[in-house]
């Protein structure tokens, strides 16, 4: 009898998280997606500097900020092992770096 409860007991806890699981599938499939699109919708600001070779409007200081967030948020990620922060940020610091080399190489300004 004790053996029956206890298989009860367990079906009933794997529907629980089963049913808090499907509540979170749809906000966490849009978090996954905004943590791609999101670094992607900055890919057209570098192009531009290295296109035009020049990066007149662009602040390094505001970008250099950026990166060193950045940077604070992929430690974070890598201590708590936060899988979707490391990949936010990890495109973020790709696509920055890519920013700061062009505004550095076209003469930025740093205000």
């Amino acid at each position: 009898m004790k053996k029956a409860h206890q298989h009860i007991h367990r079906h009933k806890h794997r529907v629980l998280v089963s049913k808090k699981q499907s509540r979170y599938y749809l906000v966490d499939r849009l978090t996954y997606a905004a943590a791609i699109i999101e670094p992607i919708i900055t890919i057209p600001q570098a192009m531009i500097i290295f296109r035009e070779k020049t990066a007149a409007g662009i602040s390094l200081s505001s970008w250099v900020g950026f990166q060193i967030l950045t940077a604070i948020w992929i430690w974070y990620a890598i201590v708590h092992k936060e899988r979707l922060i490391l990949i936010y940020q990890g495109l973020f610091f790709i696509i920055q770096a890519a920013v700061i080399v062009g505004a550095v190489m076209y003469g930025a300004s740093w205000w």
